[in-house]
């Protein structure tokens, strides 16, 4: 690697970048680099989320700074910049991270495989704006059309739990309840989905849940796949919608 120093270039060894790009946790190179936003320290996504699991104080494992009281998670940021550098610096890394995320699919996807491919089909769920008045629709530039679309996908299943003891139930299930979407989507954007899809008043209408417990609206899909679903990975997240009982 050259870098220019007083108009000449300069070589540099990866090792000499080694402290920039590699996890203190699992001493290898960053795989899905992820920031603490306390102490800007970076590591492993997988390495950081395990960390903050099994520990009970929640401070940074570099510099003992406390992340947060109560929920960690929310102070970790995905560094996609770092992500792209490091694949670029580091030959094959992310030929041989994707070979082995395809290893692992392959291995664990056996009853998951159904579902995913249900997700993948459920493009009908998407809000259907050909419908909408000319009047009311929005002409997008080639950019905007695109605006996520190389995010990574993940596949998700909208499950409607309503109280039985309620005689008319203000929401209701889903026709196609699989739908595949930017893993940077927030909660508050299922709701206004949801709001869009059961003709709902507002978007407060409905609360959004994992393994039991509401959502709150800035968490993204990849955070709730991360801290709350806490399933192999690969599998389908199950997220669960009801009525707000203030709304009953």
């Amino acid at each position: 690697m050259a870098v220019l120093q007083s108009n000449r270039a300069r070589k540099l060894k990866l090792q000499d970048l080694n402290s920039f790009i590699t996890c203190e946790l699992c001493r290898g190179y960053l795989i899905k680099p992820t920031t603490i936003t306390e102490c800007l320290h970076t590591f492993c996504r997988s390495c950081i989320v395990k960390y903050l699991q099994d520990s009970d104080d929640n401070k940074c494992p570099s510099c003992l700074i406390l992340i947060h009281e109560t929920n960690p998670f929310d102070m970790l940021r995905s560094d996609k910049t770092l992500e792209d550098v490091i694949y670029k610096l580091v030959p094959k890394l992310q030929e041989n991270e994707q070979r082995r995320e395809r290893e692992f699919r392959e291995q664990h996807n056996t009853e998951n495989e159904k579902k995913a491919k249900e997700a993948e089909e459920s493009k009908e769920n998407a809000p259907d704006f050909a419908t909408e008045p000319a009047s009311k629709r929005i002409k997008l530039s080639a950019a905007e059309e695109n605006f996520h679309r190389d995010d990574p996908q993940i596949g998700v299943c909208l499950e409607c739990l309503n109280d039985n003891s309620v005689q008319e139930q203000p929401v209701r299930e889903l026709v196609r309840k699989y739908i595949r979407c930017s893993s940077r989507l927030t909660i508050a954007q299922v709701k206004k989905y949801l709001k869009v899809k059961l003709n709902l008043r507002t978007a407060d209408q409905v609360e959004v849940m994992c393994n039991g417990e509401i959502m709150g609206k800035d968490h993204t899909l990849e955070f709730v796949y991360m801290t709350r679903w806490r399933v192999k990975e690969g599998s389908v997240l199950m997220l669960q919608y009801r009525p707000r009982l203030d709304f009953l």
